[in-house]
């Protein structure tokens, strides 16, 4: 064999090896670059994984973090009623006790002004008493006088004011002490065609009330609402008698 023929041999050989060489070079580097993109492909799994898992627990702590500041802002409102409630009955406690303190207060005051105003009344009967049994003294008028006087009144102005009843005791009164009538009280009442009931037999049968009684007892001790009147008749006008005043339904004259 040439020795031309033996090179080419030996470098047909020699590239033979080398591509074989590359070959499995290439074939080595291959494998370990899968490796290489298996474990990034499993660690990157992993880390999806624990990615995922972190994103669960963290929504789980949220989720109990609202729930607590929830349950927390409940309570809160439930503490805040309760104490707005406990507020409102204590200050409904003390409005009624500083009511039924006033009521008391008041009922108290109220009593007592009833058991001065009883007082005055009584102080006010006794001296009007006083002042009427003086008054039959100093007059001489006797219990029957005062009687017909009173059943008098009765009948003429029984259902009339007080002011009126008393008129018409002034008047019988002032006649008593006018020179131009009997000078006593039955005398006076007695006179021939001067007072109606008298003749109707309405005074025999008057029984006097109390007001009544109070009324004449009142124009005996001084009370007077018609003056020197000696004449009442139910108008404003009464012959040629001169109008001196009104005092309950009658017009009174001298």
């Amino acid at each position: 064999m040439s020795i031309s023929k033996r090179k080419e041999i030996i470098a047909i050989v020699i590239t033979f090896v080398a591509a074989l060489f590359i070959t499995a070079f290439l074939f080595e580097n291959r494998v370990y670059a899968d490796e290489i993109v298996a474990v990034a492909a499993a660690m990157d799994a992993d880390n999806d994984g624990i990615a995922d898992s972190l994103e669960a627990e963290i929504a789980a702590q949220q989720r109990n973090a609202e729930m607590a500041k929830v349950k927390a802002q409940e309570q809160m409102a439930i503490q805040v009623r309760a104490a707005e409630e406990a507020r409102v009955k204590a200050e409904n406690e003390l409005a009624a006790k500083q009511k039924a303190i006033e009521d008391e207060r008041n009922r108290l005051e109220n009593e007592r002004k009833a058991r001065e105003e009883e007082a005055a009344r009584k102080k006010a009967e006794e001296e009007a008493q006083k002042r009427f049994e003086e008054s039959l003294t100093a007059t001489g008028i006797s219990d029957a006088d005062f009687n017909a006087l009173c059943k008098i009144v009765q009948a003429e102005d029984g259902h009339d004011s007080i002011e009126g009843r008393i008129g018409v005791a002034n008047v019988i009164l002032n006649r008593v002490r006018s020179p131009f009538y009997p000078n006593s009280i039955m005398g006076v009442i007695n006179a021939p065609g001067q007072f109606g009931p008298v003749s109707n037999g309405s005074f025999a049968a008057a029984v006097p009330t109390a007001s009544t009684v109070a009324a004449v007892k009142q124009a005996i001790s001084g009370a007077n609402t018609v003056g020197n009147a000696l004449y009442f008749h139910r108008g404003r006008s009464f012959g040629n008698k001169m109008f001196i005043t009104t005092a309950g339904a009658h017009a009174f004259f001298a």
